[in-house]
């Protein structure tokens, strides 16, 4: 049986050095191939550019500009008439109002009247001391009578001195109480008087605090209504010590209104606080404004002045949309290189203007490959998420 088998096992050890050298020449003739799949995959990688390395940035860029400026103090105030052609006007008396004669917007003259106040009582009191003025006056001409009739006595001789120094006593004080019931009488006419509440200058009515009906109690913590001149307008601001001294009287200033962006006000620095609050450590500034063309502004609407300071100076300006990171005076812009590449800069911030903002490099901080002048390009958008020497692709504003 053995002698059967032998050719069997010889077979197949034939069969399995045939499959091994088979394998053995497929791997010689594929390792040529991967070399070279190798060599192409390295020499495709750009040795400057760091492996894995993302698509350039797509980021819109805006010159920077040259410019003439002139330092700028920023104050934000109210507009409201000038001090001596403003009031509020409060009734003397107490009582309950029981008419109103203007309206919000009424041109008014001086001394008009404008409300009226209960005056009952007031008159009643005003009765009564003209009755008493009557009852002095009575008085007073009874003792004349008696001292002149003991006088002829007192000469004749029948009568003793004494009586006609008593005669005179009584005189004098008839006399004293007539003189102060004229003058209970007259505090009683003016206060009737006073219940009629009239105008302290002309203008226009403002503004209406009370209405008919209500109470008031004769001081100024109950104000009737408000007249100004709106004629005559001046923007009151806040302003710092480190401004007050930059601003001086008859400084130019432009006024913009939030409320109303179409209208631009000129005006002229009218005076300057010579001090300023101790606890809140602000001073006023009054800007008188030019109100001969119309619209003026109305009383009451917040204003931005712009009072230009000190000699005008060449400044690099950037659109404000460029500025980020900003902390105080201090902020950053992010150079468009003519490499390509962004290139951060710490910067200073100046004097802001038409929506663009002068800026100044900080020292070292200013990058080689790009600088802040006229003519280079800063990014606008994107701001965010741009680092130094990133890869960008420049786009038009």
């Amino acid at each position: 049986m053995a002698p059967s088998n032998a050719p069997v096992g010889a077979v197949a050890m034939s069969m399995l050095a045939r499959v091994a050298a088979t394998a053995a020449v497929t791997l010689i003739a594929l390792a040529p191939l991967t070399g070279c799949r190798r060599q192409a995959a390295a020499d495709s990688l750009d040795p400057g550019e760091p492996s894995g390395a993302g698509a350039p940035r797509r980021v819109h860029c805006a010159p920077i500009v040259q410019r003439s400026l002139r330092l700028e103090v920023i104050l934000h105030g109210t507009v409201a008439p000038l001090p001596d052609r403003d009031a509020q006007i409060a009734p003397q008396v107490q009582g309950r109002i029981v008419e109103m004669l203007v309206r919000e917007g009424d041109r008014v003259a001086r001394g008009q009247p404008l409300a009226r106040i209960d005056d009952t009582v007031l008159t009643d009191q005003a009765k009564q001391s003209a009755a008493q003025v009557a009852k002095a006056a009575a008085e007073t001409t009874l003792a004349r009578t008696t001292r002149d009739r003991v006088a002829r006595v007192v000469d004749r001789g029948i009568a003793a001195r004494q009586e006609l120094d008593d005669a005179q006593a009584r005189l004098a004080t008839a006399q004293a109480g007539e003189t102060e019931a004229r003058a209970a009488a007259g505090i009683a006419a003016r206060q009737v008087e006073r219940a009629t509440v009239r105008s302290p200058l002309a203008g226009v009515v403002l503004k209406l605090f009370r209405k008919s009906g209500e109470l008031v109690d004769g001081t100024p913590a109950t104000p009737v209504l408000e007249v100004g001149d709106p004629k005559h307008l001046e923007l009151v601001a806040t302003a710092t010590a480190a401004d007050l001294v930059q601003v001086h009287p008859r400084d130019a200033v432009s006024v913009t209104l939030p409320a109303l962006p179409a209208l631009a006000v000129r005006g002229t620095v009218a005076a300057v606080s010579p001090a300023v609050d101790r606890a809140t450590g602000l001073g006023s500034i009054r800007i008188a404004l030019d109100t001969s063309a119309d619209p003026s502004p109305p009383v009451g609407v917040t204003g931005v002045a712009r009072i230009a300071t000190g000699a005008a100076h060449a400044a690099m300006l950037v659109p404000a949309a460029a500025l980020r990171a900003q902390l105080g005076d201090d902020a950053e812009v992010v150079l468009c290189g003519a490499d390509r590449r962004a290139h951060v800069v710490r910067i200073q911030r100046g004097v802001a203007s038409d929506k663009l903002v002068e800026v100044r490099p900080r020292g070292s901080d200013e990058s080689s490959g790009a600088k802040i002048e006229n003519g280079a390009r800063v990014a606008i958008d994107p701001v965010l998420g741009l680092g130094d020497d990133d890869p960008i692709e420049l786009l038009p504003p």
